[in-house]
């Protein structure tokens, strides 16, 4: 045997011998419920009703690949993945709307704990993070206008924090004023104008407050009520993991290539409705793109009307976007960032109308 074909037929041994230790990995491998998780009509939210999910899973596979990590030129999905024990019922929190109890209500409270605490970002990826309530995003508060809030806030860490609200309130209420490590305080605010509201610490160094996962959202739906709709609330952030001054990981609701995992399943010909803010530090804007699909664009606070039409819709830092359509076809749908470094490293995922 000559040296070429001594060193072709050793290549092509090693190339197994890997290919072996990853198939033994899982890589190549995977049930299709850890893939899109279960489709058991008994874990859909109230908010979202019943909606079963044919084919999904298989489709699924074959369009990322195995787990995405070892996928062909022609497969499309995050490089960044969620965490492989997270199941399709954990997300439900994150990315609907709540329904509250108490909607008859012109005073609602709201309590929210302050801690420090590790939080999962990605696959292999611990993060250690400020949250609200343990999570991040924050519970999302929802309210009528001109509901008053009373929202206690614990601050259950040894360093200084606040809650500042969005929109419009009493400057005595701002949130801009810190409550000092494990003190605790009652903030007031009248809800409004109607729209999508962030919340987020505001104690200096703002960046790292936010950043480290300090924000959430407060829903403030108008007196005549939005039509009918399936709702979610989805919240971009980029987050900062090697020490180098930039953003390494892109997430909706805190977690990296959740909905290339697990897609969000809508109704053919119903409408569907995204609540949309930026609460990403370090980069000055992404973009919003819906494939396959134009979406009305609800950009003003105080209205329900559309003041735009687009597959795209750029916001900046805080700014938020409700975007409204109606998905006419069976299919998958895929959306992301159109930064192709934010879909890449987690920001991609998929709508299924079935």
């Amino acid at each position: 045997m000559d040296r070429k074909s001594f060193l072709t037929t050793i290549g092509f041994g090693v190339m197994g011998f890997v290919g072996s230790i990853f198939g033994s990995m899982g890589f190549n491998s995977r049930k299709s419920n850890d893939i899109c998780g279960p489709s058991d009509p008994s874990s859909a939210s109230p908010n979202f009703g019943v909606v079963t999910t044919p084919s999904v899973n298989d489709n699924y596979q074959n369009s990322i690949g195995a787990a995405g990590s070892l996928r062909g030129t022609n497969s499309y999905g995050s490089m960044a993945h969620p965490p492989f024990f997270i199941k399709e019922d954990y997300t439900e929190r994150f990315y609907y709307p709540p329904n509250y109890s108490n909607t008859k209500n012109k005073v609602k409270d709201f309590n929210l704990n302050l801690f420090p605490l590790s939080v999962n970002i990605a696959h292999n990826v611990n993060y250690q993070a400020w949250t609200f309530d343990g999570i991040v995003p924050g519970p999302i508060l929802r309210a009528n206008l001109g509901d008053k809030l009373r929202v206690h806030v614990k601050n259950s860490s040894p360093d200084p924090h606040s809650l500042h609200f969005h929109g419009t309130h009493d400057p005595l209420e701002d949130g801009w004023e810190p409550i000092p490590a494990f003190g605790e305080r009652t903030y007031e605010i009248e809800a409004g104008p109607v729209g999508l509201h962030p919340y987020h610490c505001h104690v200096p160094p703002l960046m790292v407050h936010t950043a480290k996962g300090l924000y959430g959202a407060l829903l403030v739906d108008p007196s005549v009520k939005r039509r009918p709709a399936h709702e979610f609330v989805l919240t971009f952030s980029g987050w900062e993991t090697k020490g180098q001054g930039r953003n390494d990981f892109y997430t909706w609701n805190g977690i990296a290539g959740i909905y290339d995992r697990y897609p969000m399943k809508v109704p053919v010909g119903e409408r569907v409705r995204f609540y949309i803010q930026n609460m990403m530090e370090r980069e000055p804007v992404m973009t919003f793109h819906l494939h396959a699909q134009t979406f009305d664009i609800i950009r003003s606070l105080g209205t329900t009307i559309p003041d735009g039409h687009s597959d795209v819709v750029t916001i900046g830092q805080t700014e938020r976007v409700v975007i409204e359509f109606v998905l006419k076809k069976k299919g998958r749908y895929m959306f992301h960032p159109h930064q192709t470094h934010m879909a890449e490293n987690g920001g991609m995922g998929w709508i299924v109308a079935v």
